[in-house]
């Protein structure tokens, strides 16, 4: 067993080890600031040590607001560094949302960037709760300056502090894309543990260099992309700015990048636009074709040699790419494989301290055999010392050992969530006793292959029961709509009409690509128009989809003039779609894929609901 049970045991070992290294980089507008290990390490010590001085107890709830930065990574290991507990919350929330979530754990301490205390608004001044305001940069203590502590008698106090594995590290609130947001307690072994097999699974060096862009108060954010390079000892370039993250590539040359599958589709979409902006695109679609036919006929990916002035300007050293937190179509993964840059795919839920599986990579693999493309679509196997199993789900058709094999997913193992925070009705409906283990049901369904790698097929809970007893996967159906050129995105539900569930879909049109198209071929831009090009762009792209899984109804969303564009889905702050918000509250009142014919209809996503066309 690895005796790095605890974040504390981590952060101590790789400050010995890398006490003189970069730990964090980070542009801070006009230069890009470093910080090593020892440094961090010192900010740690002098926040630890004046917090157990003014009498934090041992378990105390710490929130946590603030962007990615040096600030909140020292804030942070500072307290689960003395036995206390992180809540990180996520800053794109309301006030309102914020100061909910602070009193659902019962924290009256906080910590917050200099640039968001006004998040807290009605908290700040108020006498039950004290409100620390820190530089996200370390450029000035501002707020901190009756904390960080200079005694050597209180540092060693605090450097002594001992910190079990079982101990809480953070609460974490979901990201609620299936209702509600619940508190997910993690203990230091859950994240310890996660953090050791994923790193075995997917082989950090300790030469890389990470990009991070997710934010650290998700789970994947902070476990991939903070967690693991100070396990290893390796910098982390932290980039907050979206139209800075090319720049980062180039200045700072990463070798290993996660992100979400949104974040992978947007940059391939503006490598397109730049190839056209330049006048290459035959040049460019021959490079493709000549790269797909080596690697067809000799296994060999000559990608990055093909594209090297690409990889160039990605700063010539990105080695691996890794995408969690949603599901990546194939078809996405496949692009940049042929490009030569490795694209896999992990899974897990923040109650999983994230990740419950992950391709294993290898570099030889991707360059000289088919592995990748043959389990393309893959999350791989579970990670070293996790077990999962495949179970029925009745009412939903699913039966593990049966027909199609597809299963609702169950977990366990040391990285599995303790349970929510007081919240005991929850807690029965996720934990489950198998063969005398407990074990935590995800949700998700998945298949599993000979080999033991596992293909996500969507979510029990969004699984549609058509009347002929098929089972219809939105995610799946959403995969091939997104590829057409005038969809932006889609989101497929399943809607009660008669008893029965029927297959439709909401659809969010690429407002500039439906322009083009409508005005080449002489038509205005109107919501006649609008709804005849969407129903048979819907039925050319499923063309070679089972006719079951097909839409009978779709609505399409409002437009916005000002901004000349369809307004799209509201989402976490991983991308995915907040599902709950949406619901297909009319049937067979616009056009439909069997019966034609329409209404004007547009559904309006503040409120939810249909409304005409006036």
């Amino acid at each position: 067993m690895n005796s790095l049970t605890t974040l504390k045991k981590i952060f101590q070992q790789s400050v010995k080890k890398n006490s003189q290294a970069t730990f964090i980089e980070i542009w801070n507008g006009q230069r890009y600031l470093m910080f090593t290990y020892d440094k961090i390490a010192n900010w740690v010590k002098q926040l630890g040590a004046g917090l157990l001085k003014v009498g934090l107890k041992r378990g105390e709830k710490v929130a946590l607001l603030g962007e990615n930065s040096p600030g909140w990574i020292v804030a942070y290991l500072a307290l689960v560094c003395g036995g206390w507990v992180a809540v990180p919350l996520d800053k794109e929330l309301t006030p309102k949302e914020l100061i909910k979530q602070i009193k659902r754990v019962g924290a009256k301490r906080i910590f917050v960037s200099s640039f968001l205390v006004s998040k807290l608004g009605s908290l700040v001044g108020k006498e039950k709760y004290h409100v620390y305001t820190f530089d996200p940069f370390l450029q000035d203590k501002m707020g901190l300056e009756s904390l960080l502590e200079k005694d050597e008698k209180w540092h060693q106090d605090y450097l002594g502090i001992q910190v079990k594995p079982a101990d809480l590290a953070s609460i974490v609130f979901t990201s609620g894309t299936t209702g509600a947001a619940k508190a997910v307690m993690l203990t230091h072994h859950n994240f310890a543990s996660d953090v050791i097999a994923t790193c075995e699974q997917i082989k950090i060096h300790n030469r890389d260099k990470m990009l991070l862009v997710l934010p650290l108060h998700h789970t994947f954010g902070f476990t991939a992309g903070f967690l693991i390079p100070l396990y290893k000892g390796i910098p982390v370039i932290m980039e907050n700015s979206k139209t800075r993250v090319l720049k980062a590539f180039q200045e700072k040359s990463p070798t290993v990048f996660i992100g979400v599958p949104r974040i992978f589709h947007v940059l391939y979409s503006r490598i397109e636009n730049e190839v056209k902006k330049q006048g290459k695109w035959d040049r460019w679609v021959r490079a493709l074709e000549l790269a797909q036919k080596i690697k067809q006929k000799t296994r060999i990916n000559i990608g990055r040699l093909l594209f090297r002035r690409l990889h160039k300007q990605f700063g010539g050293k990105l080695r691996l790419l890794v995408s969690g937190g949603a599901y990546l179509p194939p078809e996405l993964a496949l692009k940049y494989f042929v490009i030569g840059f490795p694209l896999i795919q992990g899974w897990g839920m923040s109650e999983l301290s994230p990740v419950g599986c992950v391709q294993p990579f290898s570099s030889w693999r991707f360059y000289f055999t088919n592995y990748y493309e043959r389990h393309v679509g893959s999350i791989g196997p579970p990670i070293n010392g996790v077990d999962i199993e495949l179970i029925d789900v009745p009412p939903k058709g699913l039966y593990a050992n049966l027909g199609n094999k597809e299963g609702e997913m169950v977990v366990s193992g040391p990285i599995v969530t303790p349970g929510y925070y007081e919240d005991e009705e929850s807690n029965k409906q996720v934990f489950i006793s198998l063969n005398g283990q407990r074990w935590f049901r995800t949700g998700d369904v998945a298949k599993k292959d000979s080999a033991g790698n596992l293909y996500i097929t969507g979510r029990s809970k969004y699984v549609i029961v058509t009347p002929e007893g098929k089972n219809v996967h939105p995610e799946e159906v959403e995969e091939i709509l997104n590829e057409s050129p005038l969809i932006y995105e889609s989101l497929v539900l399943g809607h009660k009409f008669n008893q029965a569930e029927q297959v439709v879909a909401i659809i969010v049109p690429h407002a500039k690509s439906l322009k083009s198209y409508l005005k080449e071929r002489g038509l205005e831009f109107n919501w006649e128009n609008i709804y005849e090009v969407m129903y048979k762009e819907i039925k050319q792209q499923l063309k070679n989809s089972a006719s079951y899984k097909c839409p009978v109804d779709f609505a399409v969303t409002n437009y916005d003039g000002e901004k000349g564009e369809f307004v799209g889905f509201e989402k976490t702050t991983t991308l995915k779609i907040k599902r709950e918000l949406y619901k297909f509250s009319s049937f067979l009142s616009y056009r439909t894929l069997k019966k034609g014919g329409w209404k004007k209809a547009i559904f309006n996503l503040k409120k939810g609901s249909l409304k005409p066309d006036c």
